[in-house]
């Protein structure tokens, strides 16, 4: 895939793997400035549940040509590779040890870096911060979600559901998201293309390791400094929960912009820069 509308001129991309303890490789893309200022933090983005990087264009390309950009694809990914002798989990505990191995793996000891993510991303990065292992300057999250909510019948029956049947599955799974959850057009649509892509295998392992998950009794234990970004408009990440981070989440403040749209758009990316140029 090229990469080269996701950044300015001038910036060298390279696609290549990290491997994880448990045997998995997880994909990332590394965007770096002609001009690299060591003394600039490194931000590693991590994008949302089977999110597909055409996405975050907007976003990406605001980052990328000001400061080196690590895009990690965890490991629900359709990119990751998993050996098939080992019983491979994809709960929130091993995507919080992902990210761990990736910033050993990726970030000189002497490089400070900054989180970006969204959704599922986000979600990791609050678990990754409640560890205080290598505190990252700041966390930004767009639209984190403190729970995955899934229909009662649905978490009843999945367990019994083959993967073969996915093609059969997915147009129901479409067709609650954007009846129940999503109210952009342009949002449905993205979904639609992620469910497309995604991996039945690895979707119906992590959809069984988040569906009874919750983060609100470790967010008190993050410390290091969060903006939080929410979308008045955007009901799959209620904006009334979001909010409810920050009276928890000692030093964390808000930006709300206006729909799920706008968090992929290149104002989204533009508040992200200016955070850190803050920082």
């Amino acid at each position: 895939m090229d990469y080269t509308e996701y950044t300015g001129p001038g910036t060298a991309i390279d696609q290549r793997t990290v491997n994880i303890s448990d045997g998995v490789t997880l994909k990332i893309i590394e965007f770096i400035p002609k001009n690299d200022d060591k003394k600039k933090p490194i931000v590693i983005f991590v994008a949302g549940w089977i999110s597909h990087i055409s996405g975050w264009k907007e976003v990406l390309r605001e980052i990328t040509g000001t400061y080196h950009t690590i895009y990690l694809e965890s490991r629900e990914k359709k990119s990751s590779l998993a050996p098939r002798t080992r019983n491979i989990t994809y709960d929130i505990e091993r995507l919080k040890l992902d990210l761990k191995e990736v910033v050993d793996a990726v970030i000189p000891r002497n490089r400070k870096f900054i989180f970006a993510g969204s959704s599922l991303g986000a979600t990791v990065i609050m678990e990754y911060c409640t560890m205080r292992y290598r505190d990252p300057l700041c966390s930004i999250l767009i639209s984190p979600l403190s729970e995955f909510r899934f229909p009662k019948f649905f978490a009843v029956i999945l367990p019994g559901i083959p993967v073969s049947s996915y093609s059969i599955i997915k147009p129901l799974v479409k067709w609650y998201l954007k009846t129940f959850r999503v109210k952009e057009e342009e949002q449905s649509r993205k979904y639609n293309y992620t469910l497309d892509e995604a991996d039945p295998y690895k979707l119906k392992k992590n959809a069984m390791a988040l569906k009874n998950y919750k983060i609100w009794d470790s967010l008190k234990n993050i410390t290091v400094p969060c903006l939080i970004i929410g979308a008045a408009d955007d009901t799959l990440h209620s904006t009334d929960e979001v909010r409810q981070f920050l009276t928890i989440i000692p030093r964390a403040e808000y930006v709300e912009l206006a729909s799920n749209k706008e968090t992929h758009s290149a104002k989204a990316g533009q508040i992200i820069v200016n955070k850190i140029r803050d920082l």
